[in-house]
């Protein structure tokens, strides 16, 4: 009984071992494997992957790591099953909510992507994968001004985040700051050279600031890491055909237009710079043909009625058909000019 009451008077201070969970002890390992997944260093992070689960079997972040390995590789099945294992396990981490969004927003389930986006920055509003998730939905929703504060408060906490920062470009692209653009895309490029859009980006927006040769370089690191996947650009060997008719190496920009429109033929775009290109090279039959197929797309590109009608009374004259040239002639003078804001 004293001891009891002493116990409750002077209460002696005890020191419980910490809990060590099923991570403890992984924590530099992960952070490292998560670094190389974001930078798409696949390869490290499959090897790290495979070595530390051996090692931690129970360890929840492995999963989720995993579930980007499997993302990262195409393996859709296998991410989505790994990811709804790694939620079901930890709902509340804003990580796997925001990496899980990421994946449904590449497979095109734009619900999904919201609601997660939204639920990831609900549960740690400062966190940059969650951020700069949410951001890129906002922008895709039309609330632009609202996205572009959720990434560019993500860049600022991650700088390393290559997705992040390319998707923060597209920001400043659509907004003709051409310099802004540069920076974020240089940044996302150098983070994650595999990434063909990043270097489309960063050419597109380098020709404007007045650095062609930097453009062109760009143009064919890209072209050298185009390969089929999550950075592919189908749009990399039309926008380097253009850059090359502009710099008058017409065989050139044939070459890449020729395969501009093997990947996007849908696009009226691609049609109407070749059949350009080939009034320039003389190729009239070919150009006749392209224009053709060119006012034929529904996917406009960019390419109004206008300019097709233009382009084909140039075409059938230079092939000596007057009747097609004088009515498509007509036509331009009849078709009234874009209002401002009509065309994108």
């Amino acid at each position: 009984m004293k001891t009891a009451v002493l116990s409750l008077l002077f209460p002696v201070c005890i020191t419980w071992p910490a809990f060590a969970g099923p991570c403890s002890g992984a924590e530099a390992q992960l952070a490292k494997i998560s670094k190389a997944l974001t930078l798409n260093t696949v390869d490290t992070a499959e090897n790290s992957l495979r070595a530390l689960s051996s090692s931690y079997p129970d360890c929840p972040e492995i999963v989720l790591h995993q579930a980007r390995l499997a993302q990262a590789k195409g393996s859709a099945n296998q991410a989505a099953e790994l990811y709804y294992r790694f939620t079901d396990t930890d709902p509340n981490d804003s990580r796997g909510l925001a990496y899980f969004g990421r994946f449904f927003l590449e497979q095109g389930d734009y619900m999904r992507a919201d609601a997660l986006s939204a639920a990831a920055v609900d549960k740690n509003p400062d966190d940059p994968v969650a951020l700069a998730l949410r951001g890129q939905v906002l922008v895709m929703k039309g609330q632009s001004s609202e996205g572009q504060a959720l990434l560019e408060k993500a860049t600022k906490l991650d700088p390393d985040d290559p997705e992040a920062q390319f998707q923060l470009g597209t920001i400043y692209d659509k907004a003709k700051a051409a310099t802004k653009a540069v920076e974020h895309f240089r940044r996302a490029a150098t983070l994650n050279p595999q990434d063909a859009r990043a270097w489309d980006y960063l050419a597109l927006n380098l020709e404007p600031t007045g650095d062609p040769d930097g453009s062109d370089q760009a143009y064919q690191k890209g072209l050298r890491v185009n390969q089929a996947g999550r950075y592919h650009d189908a749009f990399l060997d039309y926008n380097y055909g253009r850059f090359l008719a502009k710099r008058n190496d017409l065989a050139a920009s044939k070459e890449h237009l020729d395969r501009g429109v093997q990947s996007v033929p849908e696009i009226r775009a691609v049609w109407y710079e070749r059949a350009r290109l080939n009034l320039r090279m003389h190729n009239y039959q070919q150009a006749r043909t392209d224009a053709e197929k060119a006012a034929a797309c529904k996917q406009q590109g960019g390419i109004l009625d206008l300019q097709i009608y233009s382009l084909l009374s140039q075409v059938y004259a230079r092939l000596g058909e007057t009747a097609l040239a004088r009515k498509y002639m007509d036509l331009t003078r009849e078709t009234p000019p874009p209002v401002r804001g009509e065309q994108r």
